[in-house]
């Protein structure tokens, strides 16, 4: 690899049309020229042709899906699309900086053979109105709690995923190595590929935010959100605590993801269920008071409601 090698940009897109001048825009406008970008159309109703037509940029390819099948499947067409050995993702309605591609580049081609990919930190801003300005709040990824940012992060990524997936600058091998995006899953999808994928080598690290995107505060958008539906949150992380039990794994980030199923399966009504995680947990960290609270609150359903009201915070 060397600066100047083409990358195949993936941005998934489902009835973004409206979206796609200032999201795809941001990438026909990198500094670093050498893209082949790909608007991976996962069955839109609107006019997904005509915003990509009126970006007028020969590099943008649109690809169609036959078959609507969320994000993960549109990055795997994506990926099964590209032409080149250098693959990066971007969201439909995000922003990259002008100079992502330049920065992420130089960054590769000065690390060693053993590195898959690098990434970079980005800007979170609350998807706000006129009228609520006041309330509008942003913060950097990673967290500033995160002390190893570079290098073996398949630890770090063990006990939760803090890598923004749509910041990476990967090689191809890597990625087809850690197996495609899983599309069984509606929410965490971007956690169980990136535990895959941090598996296959190292990554560096670009500490400036390179990338912007809005979120819907929990407290405005309560549970209609793909990313805060308790229903979706339990099923993705059973489904991921299973990959990692089978994969032999033990540890204590392994009591905290039975212990978040189970805090997840209180909130969906099922206590019974949720006291066979919570013992899980305890299991593998006997000393926990948190663990011992979940475990006698999840006999009294209405007490650990109220208890994890007190305990929340806007997010």
């Amino acid at each position: 690899m060397q600066y100047g090698d083409f990358i195949s940009v993936i941005i998934p897109v489902y009835n973004r049309a409206a979206t796609l001048s200032r999201s795809v825009g941001s990438i026909c406008r990198q500094t670093y020229p050498n893209l082949e970008i790909l608007v991976v159309d996962d069955c839109s109703t609107d006019d997904i042709e005509g915003a990509v037509a009126a970006l007028n940029d020969p590099r943008v390819r649109l690809v169609r899906r036959e078959r609507n099948g969320g994000a993960a499947a549109a990055r795997n067409t994506g990926v099964q699309s590209a032409s080149h050995e250098l693959l990066a993702f971007m969201d439909s309605d995000d922003v990259s900086l002008h100079d992502r591609f330049e920065q992420e580049m130089r960054l590769f081609c000065s690390l060693p053979d053993d590195y898959i990919g690098v990434y970079a930190a980005a800007i979170a801003h609350t998807d706000t109105t006129e009228q609520m300005r006041s309330m509008a709040a942003a913060r950097v990824l990673p967290p500033p709690h995160r002390r190893i940012l570079s290098g073996d992060l398949f630890p770090e990524t063990l006990r939760g995923n803090f890598i923004d997936m749509p910041t990476m600058l990967l090689k191809k091998s890597a990625v087809l190595a850690a197996g495609p995006f899983d599309e069984r899953l509606r929410n965490n999808v971007d956690w169980d590929f990136t535990l895959r994928l941090t598996r296959q080598g190292k990554f560096g690290f670009i500490p400036q935010p390179l990338y912007v995107f809005s979120y819907v505060p929990r407290a405005s958008h309560g549970n209609d959100h793909i990313s805060h539906n308790p229903r979706y949150s339990v099923l993705s992380y059973s489904y991921i605590t299973g990959k990692l039990r089978r994969a032999g794994h033990k540890g204590p980030e392994m009591a905290g993801h039975y212990a978040a199923a189970g805090s997840y399966l209180m909130r969906i009504g099922r206590p019974a269920l949720a006291r066979r995680y919570f013992e899980a947990a305890r299991c593998i960290t006997p000393r926990n008071p948190r663990l011992w609270a979940h475990l006698m609150l999840s006999r009294m359903p209405g007490l650990h409601g109220w208890a994890r009201g007190r305990s929340t915070r806007f997010s």
